[in-house]
């Protein structure tokens, strides 16, 4: 069964061409030429999501480190170590200002600290399974050195937020982007960065070249989440609802992209399960609550995990 591009859009331009869109990741189009455009669904996910096996330790989840927050803006720190945490990493170590460390170990003592000074070691940074960068750090001091140091890892790298700012400035950032990062701008950040653009579909259509091109994925945010892989491929995540329009939604996403990449999934497979189960937990909690709050939707995440896992035994 098929259904056409043009209802996940939210301003088409009515003349443009409708487009055919498969359900399943895995299923092939019935057309000569496979369809580029994938709906998500349930039983892509279950084919993804790893159990947790017995003898398995906090080392075999994965370390990530996560950079965010500034003075102002530690709220988006800790929601972002929120979702790394509820969506599974072994460890999780956030780099934010020091006056915020009272608050990292009241809110979360799981999580532990970097200094920002030590952002600079590349040593220091190579310890880390993976890394994500951006939700509320503003004009961070030395921010485009900081992710010269990140890329020269050639690791997978999470940008969202204030990072995407920072390559919009210095454009020659983008030339040393590590293969299978993630961007995860929403429509103004990814104007911001690509030129503007007068509807979605011309957004898309650039996605899939800036994808292709540097060999990264694209998250383009809205209810309907457009992840575009290093192949052109688009996947559309259809779970998400009003109810979870409020602020930080996307700085828990950002933390659990970094947990599932932390814990060995692909790129492309990190990005799926951290859309389809950020908007899931939003579903279930819309079910008994008008609005929720990003941190509400964090906690949710192992329950909405757990669930899928039990109706699959």
């Amino acid at each position: 069964m098929s259904v056409f591009l043009n209802a996940y859009l939210p301003d088409t331009d009515p003349s443009s061409k409708k487009q055919v869109v498969d359900r399943g990741l895995t299923k092939q189009s019935t057309e000569a030429k496979a369809s580029p455009y994938k709906l998500i669904e349930l039983s892509d996910i279950r084919g993804m999501v790893k159990t947790r096996m017995p003898f398995s330790h906090k080392g075999t989840y994965g370390h990530a480190l996560l950079i965010a927050g500034a003075e102002n803006t530690m709220g988006a720190a800790l929601l972002c170590a929120k979702g790394c945490l509820y969506a599974g990493a072994g460890l999780v170590t956030s780099s934010i200002p020091s006056p915020g460390l009272t608050a990292l170990n009241i809110a979360l003592p799981e999580a532990m600290y970097l200094e920002r000074a030590q952002l600079i070691s590349s040593r220091t940074l190579n310890k880390y399974d993976t890394i994500a960068i951006g939700p509320g750090i503003g004009r961070m001091a030395d921010g485009h050195t900081i992710m010269g140091e990140i890329f020269a890892l050639k690791k997978p790298v999470v940008i969202d937020a204030d990072a995407l700012a920072i390559l919009k400035t210095h454009p020659e950032l983008f030339l040393h982007l590590p293969k299978d990062s993630i961007l995860t701008p929403h429509v103004k950040e990814f104007d911001g960065l690509f030129g503007p653009h007068e509807n979605w579909w011309s957004r898309l259509q650039t996605a899939r070249t800036e994808a292709k091109k540097r060999g990264i994925l694209i998250l383009l945010k809205n209810q309907y989440t457009f992840i575009i892989d290093h192949e052109g491929d688009v996947s559309i995540n259809q779970t998400g609802n009003p109810a979870m329009s409020q602020g930080g939604m996307g700085d828990v996403l950002t933390g659990m992209l970094a947990a599932y990449l932390a814990q060995g999934y692909s790129a492309k497979a990190a990005a799926v399960l951290a859309c389809y189960f950020h908007g899931k937990a939003g579903d279930e909690l819309s079910m008994t609550h008008f609005n929720v709050s990003a941190s509400q939707v964090a906690l949710q995440i192992p329950v909405s995990v757990k669930s899928l896992l039990n109706k699959e035994d």
